[in-house]
């Protein structure tokens, strides 16, 4: 009897620990292993053969050994090497080491100097070792005078952390273009710039858009010049750059898409005329009625043109002028809100340089907008000096949309269109209304804009009121 018993109980205990068995190693497997805290400390530099600043350097080789396993990353971008060489060393990483390999043979009495960046990396989580920088001299001291300053945009006012700073040793003005400059450093983001490790000396000071080369070959280069020599050692406060394009680049134009013979004859005699003004969006109280042309236009019949109210009233109080540089015509006219207009284009309004005209009539209805739609604007300026001539520059979307001649220190506008803007404010040295840029042949510098670090919003229907200091 109490063998059966047991026979029996063995057959219903056996399943249960089958079952149970299947568990633990499931259990096992979605619990994680536990460990340490990550990596977040850079590499350190345990040892450099030769030392880090060491004289009388006469070799071709350099190790430097990290306390653990690291990369290098956009060392190309990175790497500042000064003075530059004529055949670059070569640069690599393996395990724990770095190991720089010179080509070139080292000039006499001269401090050098690798500034890594942010290139050489702990291989694990990539934590950068920031701003790392080996020197060495081979005469028997180390320069150490510096040299600082900013590089901004000339014509926007904002700095430029996306060119490279060039010293020149050479007078001759064709320098830059001609040979490599003698010390190179970059900007950070800020557009700020630091040369260390220079001799005493005077130099040419430079800045261009680096294609490589670090020569000053076209005028459409964004390029920068000190008037001035600078000296290391007295120059003691940040020295302004302000970068400029000499010739803008001219925009390709669109090829037109080809058509047949007797299609392109027929096109080429048609001039297509469109116009801004348009029955399902108000006119603008602030700005003028444009017209554009499918071909470039060499003169306009006003007659062709008629402007006039609902009650078919003409108004005569307007004026059109022909801008052939943008292939346009522009009515300025003195809108009021809420008034409604009809607009005639007659046949033979534009004529082009082929002499065809627009053989089309057309008519458009369209009404002003209403004041309420815009907001009035108080500003008060501090330490503005009028007799630079300033103008305040509206920026929306990076592109001027308004200009205002300051002639006082106070501004007060009635309509202004709502919005979201940055202000700049031109020193508009000969008066033309608009920035003029550089050229460094002529030894002209850009006009001068400065950058307002600040957004202001423009509400509609508001009283806007600003104290601008700057």
């Amino acid at each position: 009897m109490n063998k059966a018993f047991s026979y029996y109980k063995w057959l219903l205990v056996l399943p249960a620990l089958a079952w149970w068995a299947t568990l633990v190693p499931g259990c096992a497997n979605i619990i994680p292993p536990t460990g340490g805290p990550k990596d977040t400390l850079a590499p350190v530099l345990i040892k450099a053969t030769p030392i880090n600043q060491s004289t009388r350097f006469d070799g071709t080789n350099i190790t430097l050994e990290f306390d653990e396993y690291v990369q290098l990353d956009n060392l190309q971008q990175e790497l500042i090497v000064n003075p530059p060489y004529e055949r670059m060393p070569d640069i690599y990483g393996r395990l724990r080491n770095v190991y720089i390999k010179i080509k070139d043979t080292l000039q006499p009495n001269t401090t050098y100097s690798f500034q890594f960046g942010n290139a050489i990396k702990d291989v694990n989580e990539s934590n950068p070792l920031r701003n790392f920088k080996y020197v060495f001299s081979t005469g028997s001291y180390i320069d150490s005078l510096q040299l600082s300053g900013i590089v901004t945009d000339a014509e926007t006012g904002l700095p430029d952390s996306t060119l490279s700073i060039l010293l020149h040793s050479d007078p001759d003005d064709s320098a830059v273009a001609k040979i490599k400059p003698r010390f190179v450093t970059k900007p950070n983001g800020k557009g700020e710039f630091l040369f260390e490790q220079l001799p005493a000396g005077s130099f040419y000071l430079f800045a261009l858009k680096d294609e490589g080369l670090r020569r000053y070959s076209s005028n459409r280069t964004k390029f920068a010049f000190h008037g001035s020599l600078v000296s290391t050692g007295t120059n003691t406060t940040p020295i302004e750059l302000r970068a400029f394009e000499a010739e803008k680049e001219v925009p390709k134009k669109a090829t037109p898409a080809a058509t047949d013979d007797n299609n392109r004859k027929k096109e080429d005699k048609l001039v297509q005329v469109t116009t801004t003004a348009n029955e399902n969006a108000p006119q603008d109280l602030l700005t003028n009625l444009e017209f554009r042309f499918s071909k470039p236009i060499a003169t306009i019949d006003s007659s062709k043109l008629l402007l006039a109210d609902t009650n078919g009233v003409a108004k005569t109080n307007y004026r059109l002028t022909l801008d052939t540089a943008e292939n346009r015509v522009v009515l300025k006219y003195p809108w009021k809100e809420e008034e409604h207009f009809f607009l005639r284009i007659g046949r033979g309004f534009v004529t082009d340089t082929l002499g065809n005209i627009n053989t089309k009539t057309d008519t458009v209805l369209f009404k002003t907008k209403s004041e309420r739609e815009y907001g009035s604007l108080k500003m008060n300026f501090t330490n503005l000096d009028l007799s630079l001539h300033p103008v305040l520059q509206w920026v929306e979307a990076n592109a001027v949309v308004n200009t205002t001649v300051l002639t006082s220190n106070k501004v007060s506008i009635k309509l202004f269109k709502p919005g979201e803007y940055v202000l700049r404010i031109l020193y508009d040295a000969n008066q033309n209304g608009k920035w003029d840029t550089g050229d460094y042949w002529k030894k002209i510098q850009p006009e001068v804009v400065l950058a307002i670090e600040q957004k202001f919003s423009i509400k509609a229907g508001w009283e806007n009121e600003f104290d601008i200091e700057l």
